[in-house]
């Protein structure tokens, strides 16, 4: 009898191993070493820059479902937003494949207002997905007509549901061919923005065909796992205490997307600041300049960043509360950003403006006499930083919370050269604008400004006409036609700088790209803000980058490099390159016309 149950203990034992799940994928143990550092230099890089108020057209844009021109979707929890409407985007979720809709308030909130939805389709187990039925929950929600976001299978990095990669890439690149059967659907990708260390972005990224957007889960905590004695370690390789600011913790994800050429909007699909604990509030010294970090700086600093829903609400499971409605300070900073003019308050909703760093903010017209400067301040370890502004030469302001406005009265100021300066924490930045009438330009002169003008243009539609290029008045063939994306220009840079008279050499060791044209060599390094020419090294407008094994580069280096005019003509949408005739204009921003455009060149 004793032989015989231990036989039916072992077929057993036997069966329910052949039962259990096999992981697909072995993750390899991480360089701790390596990760750390990287993880500091995240963390200890000093963000000190001076932002304006740009006009729409200088936002990114990457043609992708439901990408908005400019500005970004400001939103939160559909049900928990009342206080804080008008917002872009409602974020609401599906619960695995037990739903057949959108649960109330929420549905109907959705069909009632001008709103994009995050829908958050929570899945726990990649075994439990249902195509039938993820087919028959897109057809309802289709019949809304709303713009949706289809976030599916999200924070796999950190969760039993990124065990098996492969299986997890497959299910949602299925999903991601039945979400695209719906024009008024957009897919997103979305870890959250650390996860679980062994578990890279890589193994689990679907490839761009099946994404439209890339998300990111991103929540500021005071301490990692919620205790106040966190390791040195973990709070920075989980960015929480002193590190915890969301311009941190997104440069993991970001840095993800560079290494790997990924060109996508991207939004903060969920993300907070904790707020408070089952033991009560978190002091507020620490809660608002993260807030605000959330809501300001991000924009400002990532300008890809073209939705943020905050998660205003309590998980009965965690011990973290991020719900700021409770709390009337966290109120006013939510309140104050929404209506600074770069967020969108609709579906429909343009932006007023974009932020962009000053010497790239092009013209900025006066309103009242004012323009409106920011501080981009980040000092590692001190959240306290006061930003002191000094008009050519002489104190003018002090600002001690981000964003560090500063009200810029150009009234009393004559026209020309002028200098300003940002001080803070023993770090110091200096800049000249010049003034014309209503409007300053940092680092040229300002285009003529109409009286009448109080605020940017509302972002155009890219031209649908193609873009034709020629060289010295001869149109060049391409075997991709030149496109236009947010008022830039991209065409082969080789084909161009070959009709030119150049040979041009690609160097892959040092990704660099090497031209030469009557013994003199060009050099333009993928990354780099310079170009190197003979006995000079030149500052660009744009660096250069490698997008689709393309190389990009300025058109001030088609004109630096081989004494050439490059003009635009709106009507034609076309590029002009004149060989042997350098430009006239001394700011190095070389125009056609009013309506000029900032060209980009590609290879």
């Amino acid at each position: 009898m004793k032989k015989k149950f231990i036989t039916m203990m072992l077929l057993l034992s036997m069966t329910l191993l052949c039962a259990a799940p096999a992981f697909a994928f072995n993750f390899p143990e991480p360089d701790w070493g390596a990760l750390l550092q990287e993880r500091e230099n995240m963390v200890n890089e000093t963000d000190f820059e001076l932002y304006a108020e740009a006009s729409p057209d200088h936002a990114p844009y990457y043609g992708a479902r439901l990408e908005p021109q400019s500005g970004a979707y400001l939103g939160m929890i559909a049900e928990t937003s009342g206080d804080f409407k008008p917002l872009g985007s409602y974020l609401t979720y599906i619960d695995n494949m037990n739903q057949d809709d959108l649960y109330y308030p929420a549905n109907q909130m959705i069909k009632d207002d001008d709103v994009v939805t995050m829908v958050g389709w929570t899945i726990s187990s990649l075994d439990l997905v249902n195509i039938d039925h993820v087919r028959s929950v897109l057809n309802t929600l289709s019949s809304y007509n709303k713009p949706m976001f289809i976030r599916f299978a999200n924070e796999m990095n950190a969760e039993g549901l990124g065990d098996d990669p492969t299986k997890y890439v497959d299910t949602f690149r299925t999903v991601a061919n039945i979400v695209h059967e719906y024009p008024n659907f957009a897919t997103v990708w979305s870890p959250i923005d650390l996860g679980s260390l062994d578990r890279p972005f890589s193994y689990y990224y679907p490839g761009d065909e099946y994404v439209d957007w890339i998300g990111v889960s991103c929540y500021s905590l005071r301490y990692f796992q919620g205790n106040p004695n966190t390791s040195y370690k973990d709070s920075v390789y989980f960015m929480t205490g002193d590190y915890a600011w969301e311009t941190n913790r997104l440069k993991p994800i970001l840095k993800f997307m560079s290494d790997n050429n990924i060109q996508k909007p991207v939004m903060i699909s969920e993300g907070g600041v904790v707020i408070a604990t089952n033991s009560g509030p978190v002091e507020e010294s620490w809660v608002a300049p993260r807030l605000r970090n959330m809501l300001w700086s991000v924009i400002m600093k990532y300008p890809q960043i073209k939705m943020i829903n905050y998660f205003n609400t309590n998980r009965a499971d965690e011990a973290v509360k991020y719900p700021i409605s409770d709390y009337p300070y966290a109120c006013d900073i939510f309140k104050e950003a929404a209506q600074c003019g770069a967020y969108l308050h609709s579906a429909s909703d343009t932006a007023d403006f974009v932020f962009r760093s000053a010497n790239n903010a092009g013209t900025l017209a006066a309103k009242d006499g004012i323009v409106k400067l920011y501080t981009l301040a980040y000092m590692p370890k001190q959240p306290d930083i006061t930003v002191n502004y000094y008009l050519d030469g002489a104190w003018a302001h002090s600002a001690n919370q981000i964003p560090y406005i500063y009200n810029l009265d150009i009234t009393a100021l004559t026209d020309g050269e002028h200098t300003l300066k940002i001080s803070a924490a023993g770090s110091e930045k200096s800049y000249t604008f010049n003034k014309k009438g209503g409007a300053i330009q940092f680092g040229g002169v300002p285009s003529d400004v109409p009286a009448a003008a109080t605020t940017p243009a509302a972002p155009t539609t890219p031209a649908a006409q193609t873009i034709s290029v020629t060289v010295n008045g001869e149109k060049l063939a391409f075997d991709q036609d030149p496109v236009m994306e947010s008022d830039r220009v991209l065409v082969p840079m080789r084909k161009i700088f070959e009709a030119l008279g150049a040979n041009v050499v690609w160097n892959s060791e040092e990704q660099a790209v090497l031209a030469e044209k009557d013994n003199k060599i060009i050099i333009i390094t993928i990354d780099s803000p310079y170009m190197t020419a003979p006995g000079r090294q030149i500052t660009l407008d744009v660096p250069a980058r490698l997008i689709n094994d393309r190389t990009l580069v300025p058109v001030r280096a088609v004109s630096e490099a081989f004494d050439c005019q490059v003009d635009w003509d709106d009507a034609s949408q076309t590029v002009i390159i004149t060989s042997g005739s350098s430009p006239a204009a001394s700011d190095g921003i070389y125009r056609s016309d009013a309506a000029s455009r900032d060209i980009i060149i590609s290879e």
